[in-house]
C-alpha cells in the first residue's frame, strides 16, 4: 500500500553544524513470509560531514533497538548526498542474519519474513532526536509449494484425519475395482458354458433323428415283405383250389 504522501521531508539540525533533510517514501509497506522487504529511508546533509551521526531502528514488539548505526565517518556530494560511510553498527541477537543497514541512506533490509515480523518500525535520528515511523504488513505466500519451507508448512497443516480419510477412500477404490473384475469373469464363464452346451445340443438332436429313421427303416420294408409273400401265398392256394374244383366238375 503507497503512502498517501509521496515524501516526508523533515528538516533537522544535528549538533551545531549539522543540517539534515530525511525522506521517507513510503509510510507503510506490504511484505510476504519467507521473502525480504526494504524499509526505504533517505536523507542528505545540508553542509559537510564534521560529527558522529546515530542512526538507530526499533520495532514496536521489541523494547530493546533493532539494530544502531553510528556513522562516524562520511563522505558529502554536491547534493548533500552521504557516500562511503564508515562507523560502528549493533544488531540485537533475535535479528543476527536477518537485517541489513545501508548507512549512506540509513534503510533497513529485513530477509526471511515471518508473521511476527508485521508490526510498526520507527527510525530515529539523534542529536536532536527525531523519529518516523513505517508500517509493515505481512501475508502468507499463495505458492508456498514453490518452496522448501512453504511445502514443509503444507505438509505439517495436513491433519491425520485427512491422511486417514484419503487412504480409505484408496482401499474403497481398489476393492471396487476387483469386485468389478471377479464379476466381468465370471459373465464371461458363464457365456462360454452357454455356446458349449448349444453346441452339443445341436449335435444330439441329428443323432437322434438318424437313429430312429434307421431303426424304423427294416420294419417297414420287412412289413412290406411278409405283405407281399402273403399276398403271393394266399393267390395260389386259390388258383390251386380253383383247379381241382374244375378237375372234379368234368369226371
Amino acid at each position: 500500500m503507497k503512502s498517501s504522501r509521496s515524501c516526508w521531508s523533515i528538516l533537522l539540525f544535528v549538533s551545531f553544524s549539522h543540517a539534515l533533510l530525511i525522506d521517507i517514501p513510503q509510510d507503510s509497506v506490504n511484505g510476504t513470509v519467507g521473502h525480504s522487504v526494504l524499509l526505504s529511508i533517505s536523507y542528505r546533509l545540508q553542509g559537510p560531514f564534521s560529527s558522529p551521526l546515530s542512526i538507530q531502528w526499533n520495532f514496536s514488539n521489541t523494547p530493546d533497538p533493532l539494530t544502531m548505526y553510528t556513522v562516524t565517518n562520511c563522505s558529502v556530494s554536491a547534493e548533500g548526498i552521504p557516500t562511503r560511510c564508515s562507523g560502528l553498527n549493533y544488531t540485537h541477537e533475535a535479528y543476527q542474519g536477518r537485517t541489513e543497514f545501508f548507512p549512506e541512506n540509513a534503510s533497513l533490509l529485513l530477509r526471511n519474513l515471518q508473521l511476527s515480523d508485521r508490526g510498526v518500525y520507527s527510525v530515529t535520528f539523534k542529536a536532536p532526536q527525531q523519529s518516523r515511523h513505517i508500517t509493515l504488513t505481512v501475508s502468507e505466500s499463495h505458492l508456498n509449494h514453490g518452496n522448501a519451507e512453504g511445502g514443509k508448512r503444507e505438509e505439517t497443516n495436513q491433519s491425520p484425519d485427512h491422511l486417514l480419510g484419503l487412504q480409505i477412500t484408496g482401499g474403497f477404490c481398489f476393492l471396487l475395482l476387483i469386485l468389478l473384475l471377479l464379476f466381468c469373469c465370471r459373465e464371461h464363464k458363464s457365456a462360454v458354458q452357454q455356446r458349449k452346451t448349444r453346441v452339443i445340443e445341436q449335435e444330439e438332436i441329428p443323432n437322434h433323428e438318424e437313429s430312429h429313421m434307421e431303426s424304423s427303416l427294416p420294419t417297414t420294408v420287412s412289413t412290406i415283405y411278409a405283405r407281399i409273400g402273403e399276398d403271393t401265398g394266399q393267390r395260389q392256394r386259390r388258383s390251386e383250389s380253383q383247379t381241382e374244383y374244375a378237375s372234379i366238375s368234368f369226371s
